[in-house]
């Protein structure tokens, strides 16, 4: 009785231990070890952001190829089409290559140059040909503003912008308070030719940048737009351009004047844009 309780035993063990090994799998996935230097690079599989950034370790990555991307400010990207095998894992560590800075000044003159005022004491007049820009409210009560558009086709479309400045050179106010103009983005299309205050484009509500201006002082006035380049560069903004318009339209005696694309008399005073920017 206890030899065949024994037997018994034996044959259940041994049909446990033949079931295990048929419900056994083979390993099917890997691990992929990401780092970079320098660290902090977004890591892309497959062209697809990961959300996550080196140093990271991935786990349970079926067997199979993966083009792997690196990309962090600065750098040039690094991508590489990987293996990973299953039950193993696979290592990676580049040195990520420094991208040198490029530098470029858009500064057009009367027949490459798109700015212009409009009024609204004379709201169908165009001053598109007219070597002041201004923005506020004279004392009298009227209303003006500017527009302005750089063309932006001379710089890559993969740039990645570092920083990017409209500067205008102030020249006269002949408001007697100090005020803030707003630089926003313009959201419709426009022409220098023909824009007058009925006609004036859309623009954000949103303010990109503001510049304190000092009455009676003769300087350059600078507005950061490192993100609205950007935009316009890689396609998800329409450049239509900038206007300005001084924060506060209804107090008076707030007029600023900046020398436009049309001014002969010094051509070094013209709008421009400095863009910083590099490759990646």
């Amino acid at each position: 009785m206890k030899k065949r309780s024994i037997l018994f035993l034996s044959l259940i063990i041994t049909v446990l231990i033949l079931i295990a090994g048929c419900t056994s799998t083979t390993p099917t996935t890997g691990i992929i070890e990401v780092n970079s230097t320098p660290a902090g690079a977004k890591i892309y599989f497959d062209g697809v952001d990961t959300g996550m950034a080196t140093p990271f370790t991935f786990t349970n990555k079926e067997a199979g190829t993966y083009v792997i991307k690196l990309d962090v400010f600065h750098y040039e990207i690094w991508e590489e089409t990987v293996t990973v095998i299953a039950n193993e894992t696979t290592y990676l560590n580049p040195l990520l290559t420094f991208a040198s800075t490029q530098y470029i000044t858009l500064q057009p003159g009367p027949t490459e140059g798109k700015d212009a005022l409009v009024s609204n004491l004379f709201t169908e007049s165009n001053y598109g040909s007219s070597e002041i820009i201004d923005a506020g409210t004279f004392a009298s009560g009227t209303t003006v503003r500017s527009y302005i558009q750089f063309d932006l086709s001379s710089v890559s479309e993969n740039a990645r912008v570092i920083d990017a400045d409209l500067r205008l050179y102030q020249y006269g106010t002949p408001g007697t308070e100090n005020c803030i103009i707003d630089l926003h983005k313009v959201t419709s299309g426009w022409q220098e030719g023909t824009v007058d205050w009925s006609s004036q484009p859309n623009y954000s509500t949103e303010t990109e940048y503001s510049t304190n201006i000092t009455a009676g002082a003769a300087t350059w006035k600078l507005w950061d737009i490192d993100t609205l380049v950007q935009a316009w560069l890689d396609g998800t903004v329409t450049n239509y351009g900038m206007a300005l318009l001084v924060t506060d339209e209804t107090t008076l005696d707030t007029i600023v004047y900046f020398h436009s694309s049309d001014y002969t008399t010094d051509t070094t005073k013209r709008p421009k844009l400095e863009i910083d920017y590099y490759i990646p």
